[in-house]
């Protein structure tokens, strides 16, 4: 297997879907939560309705005159209609249709005896169609779809939740990757330097050295091996965190190579901050409920027209039967002469949190310029130490000696120099890792560090 850089461990992560489960669940919520308030709001809507009715009278009276003995009355009706309002203009378009079969049977008396029957029959069919227009208040929808709107910019919000959870996610496992590989770059320094003082410290033994210089020789050997125990048991303790997002084969695959040591410095942050970004969406919230409360201080006026057709038939009369056509066209206007003390109040609360969400973007705009140029210096002045320690390193290059040939008291300086230069090569490395996490950090105050990722 090919050694796992740093695109392929983040790919690793955000596969990793027991890590972003609970918040992918709550962007999933709000994606539902849309598409219902969008389908209440914007999808034709259909409905049906229909009614039965039966009712009976039964009544006596003592009279020559002709009466109603008994009367059975039923009726069987319908309505069809459909509705839809427009995001475009705020208007709503109705169309319905509807129909009633009532009928009525009567028994006549008089003089207490049956006299006839009489049966009356109708049949009424109405189809309707009408379109409303507001041009002041609701102009545009503006009080019928702030649900929506609102609902939108939540899903947006949440989506930043989201995005901000994965790259805060990542970022603390790409800290624990980059240490973890250049902490096995430490262990295999520390191992090559056990193996020369071995050698050194058994030359020491087998030879006619003082038992000052086999103690000391033993001493910094000791040390040594108790620093490489040190770095062992830290190391496991991050493959153990590595382990949630990896195999066992994929983390044998982390190798100690050389990773890039450059970052652009001079990225816009407050175009890609998920924090100003937002403090923004709370901005158009709040802007949005403005809109609100302005438009339901306005009084209403609407436009309005309705074309109807009625279709009737029936024994009842002469004119029983009949074909109407209306068509009527309507500007209504209606103002509470009192007002609404409610809209006013909250208009006013929300103009007022406009300049509190304005005084909360300028703050936070501040605290992250401090803490991008606080990286920016910690990233800066870990190169210079980074390039200056190398130096340092090319300097000191220790060449292989014949243990043998050793003077007795160029033992002890030689152990040092070894020393040494390991200690330098750990700084190193030690400096790489601190610039990896504040790189990470970097990137992840920036906003960037899954850019090629979405």
């Amino acid at each position: 297997m090919n050694a796992l850089n740093e695109d392929l461990f983040i790919e690793k992560v955000l596969q990793s879907a027991h890590l972003f489960e609970s918040a992918a669940i709550n962007l999933e919520i709000k994606e539902i939560e849309l598409l219902g308030d969008e389908r209440r709001y914007n999808n034709w809507h259909w409905d049906l309705e229909g009614d039965i009715f039966l009712s009976g009278r039964l009544q006596d009276k003592d009279t020559n005159y002709t009466y109603t003995h008994q009367q059975v009355k039923s009726d069987q009706s319908f309505t069809i209609e459909l509705t839809k309002r427009f995001f475009s203009n705020g208007s709503e378009l109705s169309m319905s249709l509807s129909g009633s079969l009532p009928k009525t049977s009567e028994e006549k008396y008089k003089n207490q005896s049956y006299y006839s029957d009489v049966v009356t029959n109708v049949s009424l069919v109405v189809a309707e169609i009408s379109w409303e227009l507001p041009l002041l208040r609701n102009v545009g929808g503006v009080l019928d779809q702030r649900t929506y709107d609102l609902a939108a910019l939540e899903l947006e919000d949440e989506q930043l939740v989201f995005r901000k959870f994965q790259e805060s996610t990542v970022a603390s496992y790409l800290k624990v990757y980059f240490e973890y590989a250049l902490l096995g770059e430490e262990i295999s320094l520390l191992e090559v330097h056990i193996n020369k003082l071995d050698l050194i410290d058994a030359h020491i033994k087998h030879s006619t050295f003082s038992e000052k210089l086999i103690s000391y020789s033993k001493r910094a050997l000791i040390k040594t091996k108790s620093r490489l125990i040190s770095l062992i048991n830290k190391q496991l303790t991050l493959a153990k965190n590595l382990e949630n997002v990896l195999s066992v084969r994929e983390l044998a695959s982390i190798k100690p190579i050389q990773y890039h040591l450059k970052t652009r410095f001079f990225d816009d942050l407050e175009s890609s901050s998920v924090k100003l970004r937002r403090i923004i969406i709370e901005q158009l919230k709040n802007q949005r409920q403005i809109r609100y409360y302005q438009n339901a201080l306005k009084p209403e006026l609407d436009f309005s027209i309705n074309a109807s057709r009625t279709v009737q038939k029936g024994n009842y009369s002469s004119y029983s039967e009949s074909d109407t056509t209306n068509v009527e066209v309507s500007l209504s206007f209606e103002y509470p002469l009192s007002g609404d003390d409610s809209a006013r109040t909250l208009l006013r609360k929300y103009q007022l949190k406009a300049r509190q969400l304005e005084i909360k973007y300028n703050r936070k705009l501040e605290d992250l310029i401090v803490k991008q140029r606080a990286l920016q210096l910690k990233l800066h002045s870990t190169l210079e130490t980074i390039d200056l320690i190398d130096v340092q390193i090319n300097q000191r290059d220790i060449a292989a000696i014949d243990l043998k040939e050793l003077p007795a008291l160029d033992v002890r300086p030689h152990i040092e120099r070894l020393t040494d230069a390991v200690e330098l090569k750990l700084d190193y490395h030690d400096e790489l890792i601190d610039y990896q996490h504040a790189r990470v950090n970097y990137d992840n105050l920036l906003g960037r560090l899954l850019i090629k990722f979405l």
